[in-house]
């Protein structure tokens, strides 16, 4: 089981370039990733977001990307048809306003676009950010199990909490209706109505109470979906969808047996189990 959240970084370099890369994720509903670094290295976002979901099902994850030039790696070349026309440029508009002094080479490379540092090789830079940007997958995905771990057994317990909860309905539901029989006599037998315990009218109304009552099957489902809960948080690769829907299942199931509870202690059951599958819902925000 995996975490939505993590950090890793990462570097790379040869004797020209290096790479330094950070990767953050955060929970979202589906894998999304955002790329931070300097405008004239976008070319490389597709192969990164590539390589990201690759390794990553869900939740946004922000790559930011250092590329850097190595001082005894760098080349700088000349513009000459650029430096000519500025000089010829400048030299004019100084004539023309009747300013003295000349231009000096000083003046001609700090012009704009006339030296410049040579851009990387393409296929080299790219080379370097990937194998940066590996290394920093790695240790986010690390972080992402580790706290998935910790979820899990989070996760664990909660399941753990729901089953005994059912267990604990299910007798209780049963009795339900002979209470319900012995409150019905009670009442009858203060009115002084004369009417005998084994009247028919008596067992079509517990009968129907019964009906109406009856919480088998939501139990039944709900220990299924339990039995499912589990099964998915041992099983490899992103669950979290699964999970949330049987979730979103059980709490179904408990509202049904809430609604259909004419007893008190059923309603703090449900009322629990409530609570636990709220506790739940808030750790499966965070599982891929």
């Amino acid at each position: 089981m995996t975490s939505m959240t993590g950090h890793g970084r990462g570097e790379a370099s040869t004797k020209a370039w290096g790479a330094v890369v950070e990767c953050h994720s955060v929970n979202r509903k589906n894998a999304d990733v955002v790329f931070h670094s300097d405008r004239n290295l976008a070319w490389l976002e597709p192969s990164i977001r590539e390589r990201v979901l690759a390794k990553v099902a869900r939740g946004r994850v922000q790559v930011n990307l250092l590329l850097s030039c190595r001082e005894n790696g760098t080349a700088h070349f000349f513009d000459e048809k650029r430096a000519e026309a500025f000089a010829k440029s400048a030299a004019a508009l100084a004539k023309k306003l009747g300013l003295a002094g000349g231009i000096t080479l000083a003046d001609v490379l700090a012009a704009p676009g006339v030296a410049r540092a040579a851009e990387p090789d393409t296929e080299t830079a790219r080379a370097i950010v990937l194998q940066a940007l590996d290394r920093a997958l790695e240790g986010l995905c690390s972080t992402r199990r580790t706290e998935g771990a910790a979820l899990k057994k989070a996760l664990s317990k909660g399941a753990d909490q729901l089953a005994a909860i059912v267990r604990k309905i299910a007798p209780q539901a049963k009795r339900v209706v002979k209470l319900h029989r012995d409150s019905l006599a009670k009442r009858i037998g203060r009115a002084g109505l004369g009417v005998s315990a084994d009247d028919p009218r008596i067992a079509t109304e517990v009968a129907i109470f019964a009906e109406r009552c009856d919480t088998t099957e939501e139990l039944e489902r709900a220990a299924s979906h339990i039995a499912q809960f589990r099964e998915k948080l041992a099983a490899e690769g992103p669950v979290g969808r699964t999970l949330e829907f049987l979730a979103q299942e059980l709490g179904r199931e408990f509202n049904t047996v809430g609604s259909k509870s004419q007893d008190a202690a059923i309603s703090r059951l449900v009322i629990e189990a409530k609570s636990e599958l709220d506790r739940i819902r808030e750790q499966l925000a965070n599982i891929e």
